[in-house]
């Protein structure tokens, strides 16, 4: 079943990876979005649990020995015995723009408090430093086990009805239609794949859609890039694991990225999204 046309939408990559994170209360930095915690709805279907944040969250994505080395030794300098990514549930998210605003009792910036357990409090004459109570996000727990993380859909292979390799997965879209998360209303869910066949860099949207707020050339030279990039919407999707995305109809059946948005809806698309107020 695919998403309702009302839904708000939203892009992983473009729109939330790596996007800064502050308190709604005061605007104070309080990290950026490394990952995406997911949990499994119906028909498999992966909704937005938690963003993910700090070396644990960040090394995985990067990969290689940058990747490993970042997570090794993180995992040296965290006391628990199997420490998991830090995170702060959807349930705190109270606004996405060009930065995530969150509400809640946040405690102290990871750094800040890294550098406050390691550094300072080994310094003697400092005294003993008190954490204060654990900040509300990490009371929930950290990554919940049996849920997965959205960043490893990036990449995955994608095979069409065929058996032919119609690209990669370069972005997942999201739809605010999944289960409810509390008073944060209804979870974004995954609502589709774009679909790039080779590895041509980055993308930063103007290859979706016919609008776009970037000149002429600049648009022409990213579509020329990205030619032959697909949309897959969940409704095709046959099976979605680590072996790859497996697709129930032919990649030729694939509505181009250029078709993804109607014009009347791209004011819409790249609106901000705001947690609905309670009645």
């Amino acid at each position: 079943m695919t998403a309702p046309e009302t839904a708000r939408t939203l892009h992983a990559q473009l729109h939330l990876l790596d996007r800064q994170v502050v308190r709604a209360r005061d605007g104070r930095l309080v990290c950026k979005v490394d990952d995406l915690e997911t949990a499994l709805g119906e028909q498999g279907r992966p909704y937005v649990t938690a963003l993910l944040y700090g070396p644990l969250a960040l090394g995985p994505r990067v990969g290689g020995v940058p990747g490993a080395l970042m997570t090794a030794v993180t995992r040296l300098l965290r006391p628990e015995e199997d420490p998991a990514p830090r995170r702060i549930p959807m349930t705190l998210v109270s606004a996405i723009g060009s930065a995530v605003q969150v509400g809640g009792d946040l405690g102290h910036p990871a750094l800040e408090r890294w550098a406050r357990d390691n550094i300072v409090a080994r310094i003697p004459g400092s005294g003993p430093v008190t954490a204060g109570p654990a900040p509300r996000h990490e009371r929930a727990g950290e990554v919940t086990p049996g849920r997965g993380r959205l960043s490893r859909l990036i990449g995955l292979t994608v095979t069409d009805a065929t058996g032919d390799t119609a690209g990669q997965v370069a972005d997942v879209r999201l739809s605010q239609d999944g289960p409810l998360l509390g008073e944060a209303g209804q979870a974004f869910q995954v609502a589709g794949f774009v679909v790039v066949p080779r590895h041509t860099g980055q993308l930063f949207g103007y290859e979706r859609g016919p609008g776009g707020q970037a000149p002429l050339l600049v648009r022409t030279i990213i579509r020329r890039l990205h030619r032959g990039s697909r949309y897959v919407p969940w409704s095709a999707v046959g099976s979605l694991g680590e072996d790859g995305l497996r697709l129930t109809v032919p990649s030729g059946e694939l509505p181009p990225l250029t078709e993804l948005y109607q014009r009347a809806s791209d004011s819409t698309t790249s609106q901000s999204w705001r947690k609905r107020a309670r009645p």
